[in-house]
């Protein structure tokens, strides 16, 4: 069974499982997301989760921590930024509409016939629900570890406008388009250099300003565009100055 738990100092979660369960969460992962530059849009975004995806195979390779669970079975962990698994929990709803709608990438009017062989194609298109499935039981499990790490009252709050946000069409302009994934690394940052003591409040603010719109992260965005359009460099490479992750975390 999966498993997210906070981090003795709230610094992110510990995600674990057996290798079967870290398997099937990555293929799920992978089977929703698609191929490179199959949903253009959410180019940014993917290349992001793709990031994480590496670290999910890493783990059940055995190359993170490795343990005896209950039954003396194998359980394969790694740790994740509390900042980094937010995006991950929100953004997941927009490939999960994607991947399920008619402009998923498996539709044969979206994509290239050739770029599998007829078994595969069907395997995986045929698989896209109970991947689903995977990824919405996921989502349920950082909910939950969020609201077990942050104040009930808070965090609740946080959870209600997330569900609200995902179902008004109030909400439906997709702020996730183009996105600047740099404001997740500036978080990240930001979060781990707060005080272990201050991360308990801390957090729902910066689930606030990941989950829904943010004048700062807008600022962020023009900068990054002038920059791009200066320099001629793709938005999602450009490093920010002084965003730099420490050596090492202490979780």
């Amino acid at each position: 069974m999966l498993s997210i738990e906070s981090t003795k100092n709230l610094t992110g979660v510990t995600i674990s499982g057996s290798y079967a369960n870290l398997n099937k969460l990555y293929d799920a992962f992978t089977n929703v997301l698609g191929t490179p530059n199959c949903y253009p849009a959410y180019e940014t975004c993917s290349l992001r989760i793709y990031g994480f995806c590496y670290d999910i195979r890493h783990a059940y390779q055995g190359d993170r921590h490795v343990d005896k669970g209950r039954y003396d079975e194998e359980i394969y962990s790694f740790e994740c930024l509390w900042p980094e698994l937010i995006f991950i929990w929100s953004i997941l709803d927009n490939f999960i509409e994607l991947s399920s709608g008619s402009r998923s990438y498996l539709l044969e009017e979206n994509e290239d016939p050739r770029f599998y062989e007829p078994k595969l194609y069907k395997m995986k298109l045929e698989r896209i629900p109970d991947d689903i499935a995977i990824l919405r039981y996921f989502q349920n499990l950082i909910k939950n570890a969020f609201l077990r790490t942050v104040d009930e009252k808070h965090g609740k709050r946080i959870v209600d406008l997330q569900e609200e946000k995902k179902f008004s069409k109030k909400y439906r302009k997709n702020v996730y388009i183009d996105y600047c994934t740099q404001w997740i690394d500036i978080l990240n940052v930001r979060y781990i250099n707060r005080k272990p003591d201050k991360r308990k409040r801390y957090l729902v603010t910066i689930a606030e300003k990941i989950l829904f719109s943010d004048e700062e992260y807008y600022y962020l965005n023009d900068f990054l565009l002038d920059y791009h359009e200066r320099a001629g460099v793709p938005v999602h490479t450009i490093e920010l100055v002084d965003m730099q992750y420490p050596p090492t975390i202490e979780w």
